[in-house]
């Protein structure tokens, strides 16, 4: 289970590494609110969708790009595209992006929100997907699994967000099912704070003025590297802190203390689903050549699912380290098998059975 703490005092073989290539201080600046933000906000036009069983990635998805005119498809489309194998149980953020291209949209994925940011997003008219917390049962944390929602409106008046939710609806009013913002703090807190934004090319701009320094991915790292070591001097503190805190090290290219980090988190304890969902710890000990740890972490989950096909991917970069070409050949071929839309998967394969 996620304990508390007591205080006292990539290379990147999948996502994006956005390390710097030399040293450069990065200077956080506090957020601020803007002098016209409204006091409530709220998006019309996007369309409710319900979602298939452990298929609340695609149906949010779906819901989010219902609101652009260039998406003609539906639900059904988005599953067979995310979700093309029925055991799979994980779409990353990352992946949607990579469809709404498809679609000739632009996606930004940042970590480390805000309430203000969320907020800030809606008023301009940015409906937000974000990922958050979800327990399908009494069993604490064997039942903790991940679960999407869109955002699209918000209430100071009595503090709650609206959200078009493919599991628990769209509300009373049809507007959005209500929730306090103290409670998507929390459950949004567990997946590092992260947010999808979908917009057309032009609105770009728009967009950077909204984001602010945000917009900079490398800003954004540290700004999450930031918020997670303020949290670690909190109550709050507890292995998702330090999770979060490994993967902005990561993203920094400081792979010795992100891996240390992850270390620290899995020996606090982390719900037995999150490497079905974040594969950061792998890409951190996949880069300071810790391959046993990889393959160990990876067979263990397949124990409970053999459906999430990043999980292929990582273990054949593993073998591929121990120079066991044979075996990694096999399982990008297995990661392609659960996902045939799998670039990076391709991309290795070609590369190590071809030599180009």
């Amino acid at each position: 289970m996620v304990r508390k703490l007591t205080i006292t005092l990539v290379i990147s073989f999948f996502l994006v590494l956005i390390a710097p290539t030399q040293a450069q201080e990065i200077i956080v600046t506090p957020e601020v609110a803007p002098s016209d933000l409204p006091t409530s906000a709220y998006i019309e036009g996007l369309d409710m969708i319900w979602q298939d069983l452990n298929r609340c990635s695609a149906a949010a998805f779906t819901i989010q790009l219902s609101y652009f005119d260039e998406f003609t498809d539906d639900y059904s489309a988005i599953v067979k595209r995310l979700n093309p194998n029925i055991e799979d149980v994980s779409v990353r953020v990352e992946e949607m992006v990579t469809v709404a291209e498809e679609y000739g949209l632009t996606g930004i994925v940042r970590r480390g929100g805000t309430i203000l940011m969320l907020k800030k997003l809606v008023a301009a008219g940015f409906p937000v997907l974000i990922e958050n917390s979800y327990y399908e049962g009494a069993d604490g944390w064997n039942d903790w699994m991940s679960h999407n929602r869109v955002l699209v409106g918000y209430d100071d008046a009595t503090e709650e967000f609206l959200f078009l939710d493919s599991l628990l609806g769209n509300g009373d009013d049809d507007k959005g099912k209500r929730l306090k913002y103290e409670d998507v703090a929390e459950r949004w807190r567990a997946f590092n704070r992260n947010y999808l934004i979908l917009y057309h090319p032009d609105q770009e701009s728009a967009l950077q003025a909204v984001l602010g320094p945000q917009w900079d991915a490398l800003y954004n790292a540290q700004w999450t590297l930031q918020q997670n070591e303020e949290e670690r001097a909190t109550d709050k503190a507890d292995s998702f802190t330090i999770f979060n805190q490994a993967w902005a090290l990561l993203q920094l290219g400081r792979y010795e203390e992100a891996a240390a980090a992850y270390d620290e988190a899995r020996n606090l304890g982390l719900p037995r689903r999150m490497f079905w969902y974040d594969f950061g710890v792998l890409e951190a000990y996949l880069a300071v050549g810790r391959y046993d740890d990889v393959i160990t972490i990876v067979r263990n989950t397949l124990q409970d699912t053999p459906g999430v096909e990043e999980l292929y991917y990582y273990i054949a970069l593993a073998y591929y380290g121990q120079s066991n070409t044979e075996r990694a050949v096999a399982n990008l071929e297995a990661a392609l098998f659960r996902n045939r839309f799998y670039t990076e998967a391709q991309t290795k394969l070609t590369e190590w059975t071809t030599g180009s």
